[in-house]
């Protein structure tokens, strides 16, 4: 990929390890690549921004069927209004956004009218968003909290 530019995966050779060489080991974490060289003195190609997991995009409806809904999205918006976190849940009467936490000058409401414009304009239509305050989001069994959880069954 051009630098500057956002792939839809990521494969990864690390022939250093001698006890376990990895050869085009696939991530599936969508990362932006910056040009080669570092302040560091390494003149490898630099990482610019690791932005999610393919597993965390979202199929939401769109006027002319699905749309696909990175997390991205949602950063640009919750990343300012919770004070410890969030978490987007799908379900399938629409999304609930788990804060932890409000920042100050953020409201429930300011947040639920931000997700559906941001929503909106990426091409979602008929999504309800529903914010709720928790005191800490739900983390995995490795510790993660996930940004996003999708519905399951169907989708």
């Amino acid at each position: 990929m051009p630098a500057g530019t956002t792939g839809a995966k990521l494969l990864v050779t690390v022939l250093f390890s001698r006890t376990l060489p990895l050869i085009r080991y696939e991530m599936s974490d969508t990362v932006r690549l910056g040009g080669r060289g570092c302040p560091c003195g390494r003149s490898f190609t630099v990482l610019e921004d690791i932005e999610g997991r393919i597993e965390d995009v979202l199929q939401l409806p769109g006027k002319a069927g699905e749309v696909s809904v990175h997390p991205i999205v949602f950063h640009h918006v919750l990343d300012q209004a919770a004070a410890s976190g969030w978490q987007i849940i799908q379900e399938a009467a629409g999304l609930r956004v788990l804060l932890a936490g409000l920042a100050p000058g953020a409201s429930t409401d300011g947040v639920r009218t931000a997700v559906a414009g941001a929503l909106k304009e990426v091409g979602v239509v008929d999504t309800a968003v529903d914010v709720r305050l928790v005191e800490r989001v739900e983390r995995t069994a490795l510790g993660k909290a996930p940004f996003v959880r999708r519905l399951t069954g169907g989708h």
